[in-house]
């Protein structure tokens, strides 16, 4: 009898807390070899794409226009002014203060420590390189994209080529980050002319930070043929090209039209006045930028 009431009472210890799959492994670089196998590497992919889908709910965006970015990044919830077509996210970074993206993205770390580590080479690698480095450039996280850029074109090309269309379009996101995060120029017409890379809209991209031409900038990012991916490298250069547009105007002005002010910097006047501090003040359509000299 008092086995069975003992049965019936509810149990006071509480239930073990819920592991995330994605935190159940660790980093090879720190002693975990969980992921070394190909299977295990397989079925975490798997759940690190469900994740993605799930948080995201959208499907991987490669052929998205130029049109639709607004709507990703709301829906990625990520920074909130990459959401607004009216004006530049100023040196994008990644909100790392949510706990679902902070996760997947040193999941995926894990994950590219095994891969390296375990020497693994066929398809399989090939897809989550591809999908690692399209996913974190829209996050903006190139702690993440710039060394599985350098690993599918140093290791994994190499061995298992990439087909033509791919390639070009990985060389382009290559490019554009030395070109508008690195400010490495040299290094970016080195890649150019490694891979005989010929693209006119990434090509305006670099002569136009090269010459410091701010209408050929602006001019390629309203190209209707940018991607996603290809907006979100360019927003590095944003900044700097703001201000180098603002010392322009600053330096050669004394006065100038609201409309134009805009025209070179790509931003409404008041996300300027917020983002950039300006201390210009603005009468209706007119800008006064100094006093003239009595």
């Amino acid at each position: 009898m008092a086995n069975r009431l003992r049965k019936d009472r509810p149990s006071r210890l509480k239930p073990p807390p819920r592991v995330d799959p994605l935190d159940g492994v660790g980093l090879v670089s720190k002693g975990d070899k969980s992921l070394l196998n190909h299977k295990a590497q397989e079925d975490y992919f798997n759940t690190i794409t469900t994740r993605y889908h799930t948080f995201t709910g959208i499907p991987e965006v490669r052929d998205q226009d130029a049109d639709g970015f607004a709507a990703i990044f709301a829906s990625l919830s990520l920074n909130r002014a990459a959401a607004s077509t009216t004006g530049p996210s100023i040196s994008p970074r990644p909100i790392t203060s949510n706990p679902d993206m902070s996760t997947m993205i040193l999941a995926m770390r894990k994950l590219r420590e095994a891969i390296v580590a375990s020497s693994r080479r066929d398809e399989f690698v090939k897809t989550v390189y591809l999908f690692i480095i399209r996913t974190t450039i829209l996050l903006g996280y190139p702690e993440s994209y710039h060394p599985a850029l350098l690993y599918l074109f140093r290791c994994i090309h190499p061995l298992l080529p990439l087909d033509e269309e791919t390639v070009g379009e990985f060389v382009g996101y290559h490019i554009l980050d030395l070109t508008c995060r690195q400010q490495d120029f040299a290094s970016a017409f080195h890649v150019r002319s490694l891979y005989n890379y010929r693209c006119r809209k990434v090509d305006m991209v670099l002569t136009a930070l090269v010459h410091g031409n701010w209408a050929l900038f602006y001019q390629a990012k309203r190209n209707v043929k940018i991607t996603v991916y290809e907006r979100r490298l360019i927003e590095w250069a944003d900044g700097g090209m703001i201000d180098h547009a603002l010392q322009c105007l600053g330096k050669s002005y004394l006065s100038v039209n609201k409309g134009y002010v805009e025209q070179c910097t790509g931003t409404e006047w008041e996300k300027l006045k917020e983002l950039k501090k300006v201390p210009w003040t603005c009468d209706g359509q007119t800008v006064t930028i100094r006093q003239a000299r009595k």
